[in-house]
């Protein structure tokens, strides 16, 4: 059997058997660390923020949003005290930093601490965001409408052996590459095993 047959078969396997492995983390369930519900009245033209955490690529946050209006719900790559000294820096003697006027500010000079952005309209709106690096995480919701609007809200999060959709889409990437490295050596192995096989038959 060639040499380099011989070395290709190998780190084909290896491939294989990470794959594998990759898979069967990717299998093991996660467990929730903590759940918050929260009820509130936001009113019209205000914003609040609801939830602040530190994630880390180990740590999946959901949060679901219902409203009997329409609202806007960020979750921020910053912590609370941030998008209140933002603000007050820009805006010394304020002393109401809720209206949605100075949240816009904050983010149209901030655009990339936004890291997920939707709007909810009468009904429900669910996420799911696991960072790609230790962050803080804020969820805020804004009412741009005149009319104040109930919110019901929840917050959990689950602590992840890893990132599961970044482990599958590894493993599925890893297996068909090991896969073909390997196949010449299974070919050739399978060949010199049918030969003997066919010389030990040929002398009996």
């Amino acid at each position: 059997m060639r040499l380099w047959i011989i070395v290709l078969g190998r780190g084909g396997t290896i491939l294989l058997s990470i794959a594998l492995a990759l898979l069967l983390v990717s299998l093991i369930p996660a467990s929730q660390t903590s759940i918050v519900a929260q009820s509130l009245t936001l009113g019209g033209e205000m914003w609040r923020d609801l939830h602040e955490s530190i994630q880390t690529p180990q740590q999946s946050l959901y949060f679901s949003v219902e409203a009997n209006g329409t609202l806007n719900a960020y979750l921020l790559e910053v912590n609370s005290q941030y998008i209140y000294g933002w603000i007050h820096e820009h805006h010394p003697d304020l002393l109401d930093p809720w209206n949605v006027t100075y949240l816009q500010e904050f983010l149209d000079a901030n655009p990339r601490v936004i890291a997920r952005q939707d709007e909810v309209h009468n009904g429900q709106m669910a996420r799911t965001y696991v960072p790609t690096k230790i962050t803080d995480a804020t969820l805020v919701l804004s009412n741009p409408g005149s009319d104040s609007v109930s919110v019901e809200c929840t917050v959990s999060m689950t602590a992840l052996v890893a990132p599961r959709n970044k482990v599958q889409t590894l493993a599925f990437w890893t297996f068909p590459i090991g896969f073909v490295l390997a196949l010449p050596w299974g070919i050739s192995f399978l060949r010199t095993k049918t030969k003997r096989f066919a010389t030990l038959a040929s002398l009996n």
